[in-house]
């Protein structure tokens, strides 16, 4: 446009009255908001804007790396009914996130992911492909035909994995749902794992107990092969070997895990003080619940005492105990909750978990010259206490800080060791060994991840299960399982996923309330005691009045009617007194509680209206126009 041309048209927009000018300007903004909205949906439609605390919704550097890796071209197909969202209006955003992530994913894998959307209307050939891949129908109330919201995926060979349904309840394992197929299919080879099962992962099927989901998911990225017996070499290929919950390893075995990491194998140990979940061969509670590695711990320098269980009061879950023939809530500091601040954050394996779960746990430390680093760290007021205590079902779990030894410094339960170590066996191998490779006496570069509590890896300890839409669904409130793919991804050399998992965790406990429970509970602890003690001794004075009362069938004397007369009262007060105690010790949590509620409830929405209606009646001050004179 020329200049006189612009002027013309500045001439005339300035002769046109006042309300017509508005208009114009209100049509015009009418179509530049239009314009620009279609403008960014179309050139901005891959833009996202992650402002979440934990970055859930950023698709991880793993899963870009391993997309821009992929050498096997994978085929997606999206199984989405077109009339889901208008049956279930709860899932259109949920469906839009899952389009809009495969449309990422493709868009990232440079041509090797092509993403077929289809509408699998009903009695069509769409719905018979989507029957025919696996995918689940989906049953709505007031839906006339079954939906389909699912994924199938292939590659050029005959390799095929589904997602039989997107449910909502994993929505936060979205990525690692979708990494882990293209994992799978994109990856002819997985690497290979050895496992040395002591506790039970794989499950035993004539006792009815199924494999732990924890080795589950390992499962779905490695060739796993559980080893059993005398072991005296490990799988050709192998790129890990973990040990879980080891008792009474023969010499060869114990040989053949100190040569792998002599000559610089991966190592994943997992110990345990006291294991609750390992069962008898009838399913009872072992006779021992406890593992160790002494004769490889003490050659390495790490210090590892099978009798002490870490207690601490800062990291205690709620638990619920039978004390004095009645069950209370309490605070039970042999089963931690390990949250950010107590994790080594720097570290690949721990970055973005939120939680784990640890039950009767034990402690690393190490000699000077040994290179262990802590990887999670119990508090300063933790203790050590005794192992078969803190794995008792019945007793009264705040007995463990009482009766615990405070250590000299914050307890380890999960360590990396690296750096020089010397072999366990100075004098080669042991009688029975067929270790087949010359002996190594010494490693510069040892790799080794150590944890103190092999219950960790059990369903108990992370997740549970409920059925949603027809299918089991394993629901998370732990990063253990997590922990322990990361773990052997970081322990075999590889970053792909190692960032990615941890993303299904909702679980963030209201820490001001965590702790005015924890003070309430040790300033009213010893209160309650005395008064169950004296509630206890109120009722034995009352049972061995009664046969004194009643002797030779006579009358009661009225010395022994007042003596019980004043027992009952007693008992009566004293149980009186201890419901007020436990009432003070949660009417502070409760209040806290309920002023939270009413803050988010109604004081937050009401300030934010208030400001609103400010903003739009505040009136601008504009100076007054000035004539200019001559």
């Amino acid at each position: 446009m020329t200049m006189e041309r612009f002027k013309a048209l500045t001439d005339w927009v300035g002769r046109l009255p006042r309300r017509r000018l508005i208009g114009v300007s209100i049509a015009l903004a009418a179509v530049l908001f239009v314009s620009l909205n279609v403008f960014a949906s179309r050139a901005l439609d891959a833009w996202r804007a992650d402002v979440t605390e934990a970055r859930v919704w950023t698709l991880s550097d793993g899963s870009r790396a391993l997309l821009s890796g992929l050498d096997e071209p994978l085929h997606m197909r999206l199984f989405l009914s077109g009339g889901l969202t208008e049956a279930a209006p709860q899932l259109a955003a949920y469906a839009n996130r899952v389009r809009g992530t495969l449309e990422t994913y493709a868009d990232l894998a440079d041509g090797k992911i092509t993403l077929e959307v289809i509408d699998p209307a009903p009695f069509s050939d769409a719905e018979d492909r989507a029957v025919g891949f696996g995918i689940d129908r989906i049953a709505l109330a007031g839906a006339a035909e079954p939906m389909f919201f699912g994924l199938a995926v292939t590659n050029s060979t005959d390799g095929r994995a589904t997602i039989p349904v997107f449910s909502p309840d994993r929505e936060a394992w979205l990525e690692y749902d979708l990494t882990r197929l293209v994992a799978e299919l994109g990856q002819p080879v997985k690497p290979k794992v050895a496992l040395l099962d002591g506790l039970g992962l794989a499950g035993n099927p004539m006792m009815g107990q199924p494999e732990q989901q924890s080795l589950a998911m390992l499962r779905e990225l490695y060739d796993v092969e559980v080893l059993s017996g005398d072991v005296n070499e490990f799988p050709e290929g192998a790129r890990v070997v973990a040990v879980v919950h080891p008792q009474g390893l023969s010499d060869a075995t114990l040989y053949a895990l100190d040569q792998w990491v002599m000559g610089g194998g991966a190592l994943m140990a997992f110990v345990d003080p006291h294991a609750e979940t390992q069962r008898g061969p009838q399913g009872a509670p072992a006779a021992n619940p406890t593992s160790d590695l002494a004769p490889l711990f003490e050659a390495w320098g790490v210090r590892y005492d099978p009798a002490q269980a870490i207690a601490d009061p800062q990291h205690a879950l709620t638990t619920v105990r039978r004390i004095n023939n009645r069950d209370a809530e309490v605070g039970n500091p042999a089963w931690l909750r390990i949250g950010p601040d107590a994790m080594e954050r720097e570290t690949p394996a721990l970055a973005r978990l939120s939680a784990l779960i640890l039950t009767s746990a034990g402690s690393f430390s190490a000699d000077e010259d040994v290179e262990l680093t802590p990887l999670v760290t119990a508090s300063a007021d933790a203790r050590l206490a005794d192992a078969g205590m803190a794995g008792d079902l019945f007793g009264d779990p705040r007995r463990l800080l009482d009766e615990g030894a405070r250590p000299e410094s914050a307890p380890v339960p999960i360590a990396r060791l690296s750096g020089a170590l010397t072999s366990a066996f100075p004098d080669g191998a042991p009688e029975g060994s067929e270790w087949a490779a010359d002996h190594i006496a010494q490693v510069d570069g040892a790799n080794v991840l150590l944890v103190a509590d092999a219950d960790m890896l059990m369903d108990r300890n992370w997740i549970q299960r409920r059925r949603i839409l027809g299918a089991d669904i394993p629901q998370a409130f732990a990063n253990n399982g997590d922990f322990f793919l990361n773990a052997a991804e970081q322990m075999a050399g590889g970053a792909a996923l190692a960032d990615l998992r941890g993303r299904a965790i909702d679980w963030r406990p209201l820490e001001r309330i965590d702790e005015m429970t924890r003070a309430a509970e040790a300033e009213y602890r010893a209160t309650e005691q005395a008064l169950l003690d004296r509630i206890s001794e109120a009722e034995t004075a009352l049972r061995d009045l009664a046969p004194a009362e009643g002797e030779g069938g006579a009358l009661f004397s009225a010395e022994a009617v007042a003596e019980a007369e004043k027992l009952r009262a007693d008992l009566l007060a004293a149980r009186a007194e201890l419901r007020q105690v436990q009432y003070d010790l949660r009417s502070d949590v409760e209040t806290l509680k309920s002023r939270v509620t009413t803050i988010n409830v109604g004081v937050v929405p009401v300030l934010a209206a208030l400001a609103a209606l400010a903003f739009a009646l505040r009136k601008p001050r504009r100076k007054p126009p000035v004539r200019a004179t001559a």
